[in-house]
């Protein structure tokens, strides 16, 4: 599938000190297509990335409220999920930045 990302989301991941040798090739060799990057995963790598992005989604503890740096890796969980449900393996982000 292609998973439609920002170049933030693309850094973000290939900051992490987590990141297995196999998702940081995708990343690595990611394609631009206009302001999004599109990055080719497989099942299994798409779930090994979704895991692992979710150890990043955290809230604040005064708010309740996702912190920054969680929203960052919940759209990325996002971006994955939208490309496995797309029957083209394609997906389109939405003027409010939501991924649809």
């Amino acid at each position: 599938m292609k998973v439609r990302m920002t170049e933030t989301m693309v850094n973000a991941l290939t900051e992490t000190s987590e990141i297995p040798d196999n998702l940081l090739t995708c990343l690595r060799s990611a394609e631009a297509d206009g302001d999004v990057v599109l990055v080719d995963l497989g099942q299994d790598e798409s779930m090994a990335m979704t895991e692992m992005c979710e150890w990043y989604v955290r809230t604040d503890s005064d708010t309740g409220e996702l912190t920054e740096q969680g929203k960052l890796f919940e759209s990325i969980i996002q971006a994955i999920i939208a490309a496995d449900l797309a029957p083209d393996g394609r997906t389109e982000r939405r003027k409010d930045g939501r991924i649809n």
